[in-house]
């Protein structure tokens, strides 16, 4: 009768046990599914989170490429969609490039509090949001010009290196003054002079230990020009950009192209004139003759080479420029009425007067001569600067 006894609690006991079990591996199941519901909620909210900072984001992006398109952009409540999750996205410009100092603005996204936009940059605020009234992002940036400004020495002729070589003394082939008596005609080396030419109406300096156009005290160990070399190839970049957007005022002309024989900006021009871009080398050789009218910027990208009776002529008192991307064999019959400004070594010879001012990255080399030749300073070139474009770029970002 006890033996039975035993066998019956045995029984109830294991009957309570399995009902704590299954109870148990329901508790443990209704958890794991709420676990599952809230992690996908959160899973939900994350992405609509992302989203709505994207559309956020491509609202900010929007609004710098309407200001690299014009840095006088001022976009107000611009709304644009996200073509692929439907997101939207609003943005503002408040414009303070062009200023510098600081201007009052507010964040029209957060409740309209005042904030100062830094002088010379400007501020977006863009807000994102799904198409079911999610929760937004708001992002702002403030981002400024990368645009660079390009200043030339008041020099007849700079060199970045040396200036060496010699011209044709016996026949008088020197650097001329812009007028008689005007003694202007100022040549510097940021490195040494050993070169041999007849007059020099002006002054010579180096910032080396020689200086063979200038042996007094002061012709040696002078301070080095600050020449724009390292700008030029943001300067050409953009120039190329530019050109090949197209327009009234621009030409493009590609590697192994002509320039025209003659060419004539046109009435209506913008102030810094029409600008002719090859995009490669140049050789100009035997008769050909290049006139322009006009201000006239030509940029070669590549070396640069005129031989034979060849010559470039820039109409006088325009302020036009020269530019090669590379080195420069400047003979024939000469370039008159530019300002030339050479990336690398740059070699003067031939017939022809070099009329204008010279800016070389490189060395500067007088190179013989005939029978005439020589360089003529143009002083309309004294403080002669212009500003190169660049990019809109974000210095400071923040989301919330």
């Amino acid at each position: 009768m006890t033996h039975d006894i035993h066998k019956t609690g045995e029984r109830g006991f294991a009957m309570v046990f399995s009902m704590f079990i299954v109870t148990l591996l329901l508790v443990l199941g209704l958890a794991m599914l709420s676990v599952s519901q809230y992690s996908s909620a959160d899973t939900r909210n994350i992405e609509s989170k992302q989203s709505a900072f994207d559309a956020a984001e491509a609202g900010i992006n929007e609004a710098i490429d309407k200001i690299d398109a014009s840095r006088t952009y001022a976009g107000n409540g611009v709304v644009g969609v996200m073509p692929t999750t439907s997101y939207t996205f609003t943005y503002t410009v408040v414009n303070n490039l062009a200023n510098s100092q600081p201007t009052a603005a507010s964040y029209p996204d957060a409740g309209g509090y005042a904030v100062n936009v830094p002088g010379n940059r400007a501020l977006i605020t863009s807000t994102g949001v799904g198409p079911h009234g999610e929760r937004p992002t708001h992002v702002e940036a403030i981002v400024k010009d990368t645009q660079i400004n390009v200043a030339f020495p008041n020099d007849a002729i700079d060199a970045g290196l040396d200036i060496s070589g010699n011209w044709n003394t016996g026949v008088g082939i020197g650097v001329q003054g812009s007028s008689p008596g005007a003694n202007d005609a100022i040549v510097h080396a940021n490195h040494n002079i050993t070169a041999t030419i007849a007059f020099l109406q002006g002054t010579a300096s180096a910032s080396g230990t020689i200086d063979t156009l200038n042996n007094t005290t002061g012709g040696i160990n002078t301070a080095q020009r600050q020449l724009p070399t390292s700008q030029m190839a943001q300067f050409v970049a953009a120039e190329k950009a530019t050109v090949q957007a197209g327009g009234q005022y621009v030409m493009y002309i590609p590697s192994g192209g002509t320039i025209p024989s003659t060419y004539t900006c046109p009435s209506g021009a913008p102030a810094q004139g029409c600008t002719i871009f090859v995009d490669g080398p140049y050789l100009m050789s035997g008769q050909t003759t290049i006139t322009f009218t006009g201000r006239v910027n030509l940029i070669i990208n590549g070396n640069y080479t005129s031989i034979g009776n060849s010559a470039i002529h820039f109409q006088a008192a325009q302020k036009s420029l020269f530019v090669i991307n590379g080195n420069a064999d400047i003979g024939g019959n000469g370039t008159a009425s530019a300002l030339i400004w050479t990336l690398g070594n740059t070699t003067l010879h031939g017939n022809g007067f070099q009329l204008g001012s010279l800016v070389s990255g490189g060395n500067v080399i007088f190179k013989g001569g005939g029978s005439n030749g020589g360089f003529k300073y143009d002083k309309s070139y004294q403080n002669f600067t212009f500003a190169v474009p660049g990019t809109i770029v974000v210095s400071t970002f923040g989301e919330y």
